[in-house]
């Protein structure tokens, strides 16, 4: 017997389904229209309503402004932990939440939950119950890196005597030094002859310059005598990080660009078929502490840092060691790491703390040691 189709039926199903689908849509787009400070407060962190502030998600400990509210105060960006979004991805982030998780929460939070949502199709309620990395969103303000003016700055940035009586001073030798061609910042002037040959809109693109510089007053981010730290890839510089020597500096000992992506020191590795073991280091100084001690390494920037998907199948095939600090930060990192990296076939071992107490690989290295 041939059932009979009611196609009535049928188009007011397909019907309610699209507008279901249309609303959720709105509902969306309403929620990521609320500025990050007013989802901040409804999370019970202080926010700007536009401008740099200290990360406030968990994990980051942020001791200089790395998270910055822009786009009229809708979208913000993390320079450390490399997330950004809008509204939902805020609460995802700081809450841990998957994306339907939070929008139901930021949507109760402000009066305006929906059935909608809770009548959703089981099967993507089960996909969101099994992914719990939320999504990345797509980011394209940030310009491509000037190698050129990054090249330029080295060049002129040569190592002085205080900088190298310091790191030689920490055990490292001078060929290595060399080897990833350390330099060190001298006065102003070296900004001016940028600005005066580049022009100031590059030289701030490039993220040499504080937030307050104008074109009439403008000042370097790196602070004079800094060491400077190139971080090349395919053998170009796509990044500089600094880090003071003197004392009695204020701020931070380490210093980064000005809203500049921050990325792996000495990526190459990853991608150098002859380099077969690798270790992951916490910053430029425990990587060349590792690199002298007979393993080529590269480092994270932070220890909340995350590796993209691209660079943890870079190192399908290569013997990886985790060189975290041997700190309680340091040992929960590495156990996070380790899941991150088994994920796609990544198998990794975390060198257990010396017996010699060193707290990290640079400590490792002062003590006398020469194989890690």
């Amino acid at each position: 017997m041939t059932a009979v189709v009611d196609r009535s039926v049928v188009a007011e199903v397909e019907h309610h389904d699209l507008a279901m689908c249309m609303g959720m849509r709105e509902d969306t787009q309403a929620l990521n229209a609320l500025g990050v400070h007013e989802v901040g407060n409804l999370l019970g962190i202080k926010l700007p309503t536009k401008g740099m502030a200290r990360c406030p998600l968990p994990g980051h400990d942020d001791s200089t402004p790395s998270f910055e509210v822009r786009n009229q105060g809708r979208h913000w960006r993390c320079y450390g932990c490399d997330k950004s979004g809008g509204a939902i991805d805020l609460v995802m982030a700081f809450q841990g939440m998957s994306f339907l998780e939070a929008k139901t929460w930021l949507a109760a939070k402000i009066g305006m939950a929906s059935s909608r949502w809770s009548s959703a199709p089981s099967r993507r309620k089960q996909q969101h119950r099994i992914s719990t990395t939320p999504p990345k969103s797509i980011d394209t303000t940030e310009t491509p890196p000037d190698h050129t003016l990054y090249g330029e700055l080295i060049a002129r940035s040569p190592l002085l005597k205080s900088g190298a009586d310091y790191l030689l001073g920490r055990s490292l030798s001078p060929e290595i030094l060399a080897r990833f061609a350390i330099g060190q910042m001298p006065t102003i002037s070296v900004i001016k002859e940028l600005v005066l040959r580049f022009g100031f809109e590059r030289v701030e693109a490039c993220g040499l310059l504080t937030k307050r510089s104008t074109p009439d007053s403008y000042w370097p981010i790196f602070p004079q005598d800094a060491l400077l730290f190139p971080y090349f890839e395919a053998s170009k510089i796509v990044y500089i990080q600094a880090r003071t020597i003197i004392t009695h500096e204020k701020g931070s000992r380490w210093r980064n660009l000005n809203n500049r992506r921050r990325r792996l020191y000495n990526a190459d590795v990853l991608t150098d078929p002859s380099i077969r073991r690798v270790a992951i280091c916490e910053g430029a100084i425990d990587v060349l502490s590792a690199t002298q001690l007979g393993c080529e390494a590269f480092g994270l920037v932070g220890i909340s840092a995350r590796l993209s998907d691209t660079e943890i199948m870079s190192l399908r095939g290569k013997q990886v060691d985790i060189l975290l600090d041997w700190d309680s930060p340091g040992e929960e990192r590495a156990s996070t790491l380790r899941k991150e990296l088994i994920r796609f076939g990544v198998a990794a071992t975390r060198k257990s703390a010396p017996r010699d107490g060193s707290k990290d690989v640079n400590d490792f290295l002062q003590q006398g040691n020469t194989k890690i």
